[in-house]
């Protein structure tokens, strides 16, 4: 408890840091903001044009399509906001020996070197998201409770941890190998199938990898069906199953990472 406490103050320090740094810079600052919020404005266009001509996709409506793109949107605006920029600059760190800085701190390295990049302004990005999550369910006429709520925010939660698990995963490729742009653009176009195409479309072996292998269909598609009460409990256990094999995996690859770190590096 103490530990958590004290990595809990380094982080309120550390955003407090970032923050007076970026507001030095108030015109990128607010650039960042607009112009990724143009994106998720992008996609609700696109899927308001496909619900010109169809009612639903997969059983989907319109609605629940607009709660997808918001709760995607939050979940991105906040991973870019915490750990996003602080772990994709590892790899650099392990390949120049930079990494031995951390090493030698008197806090956890990869605490450090992932919330040591924390940036405000993209955290304004899950503003939209909130709005269309708010939006959507007016629209839908769902009656909010606490254990609606609750249940939203853990699955939140839960999914930015299983986002966390697989950045982290990508970047720690390259305690193995020297270059990982592959790697880096491959999460990239993922990443932007998943916000594009809900889960709910894939069926079998694509699901299979969508779902289990790479998960990143995961990230908005369980939230929105819970939200949306058409979560089963099979998909609560299996998705909690995932999140808890990858939060391993993660871990295991960042140890065994470290044993073969030659400072100089690897």
């Amino acid at each position: 408890m103490k530990s958590v406490r004290r990595h809990l103050k380094l982080l309120s320090t550390m955003l407090k840091i970032r923050l007076g740094r970026q507001m030095m810079y108030r015109a990128s600052f607010w650039t960042a903001f607009f112009v990724d919020s143009t994106l998720f404005v992008v996609q609700l266009v696109v899927f308001s044009t496909l619900f010109l001509n169809v009612d639903s996709v997969n059983g989907w409506t319109r609605e629940q399509m607009v709660f997808f793109v918001g709760t995607f949107s939050i979940i991105d605006g906040i991973e870019m906001c915490l750990y996003f920029f602080g772990l994709i600059g590892l790899p650099e760190k392990i390949r120049s020996g930079k990494l031995d800085l951390y090493l030698t701190k008197p806090v956890h390295p990869l605490f450090f070197t992932s919330f040591e990049s924390i940036d405000i302004g993209a955290g304004f990005l899950a503003l939209p998201g909130i709005a269309m999550v708010i939006w959507a369910t007016a629209a839908m006429g769902i009656r909010l409770t606490v254990g609606l709520v609750l249940g939203y925010l853990f699955l939140l939660a839960t999914m930015l941890l299983l986002l966390y698990n697989l950045v982290l995963l990508m970047r720690s490729a390259a305690f193995w190998f020297t270059r990982i742009e592959s790697l880096n653009e491959l999460e990239g176009e993922l990443m932007g199938f998943s916000f594009r195409v809900p889960g709910i479309v894939f069926q079998g072996a694509m699901k299979t990898v969508l779902y289990v292998i790479l998960p990143y269909a995961l990230l908005a598609t369980v939230p929105t069906q819970f939200f949306t009460g058409i979560l089963s409990g099979k998909e609560w256990a299996s998705t909690l199953a995932v999140v808890a094999v990858f939060t391993g995996l993660a871990q295991f690859i960042w140890k065994q990472g470290l044993k073969r770190y030659e400072s100089t590096g690897s």
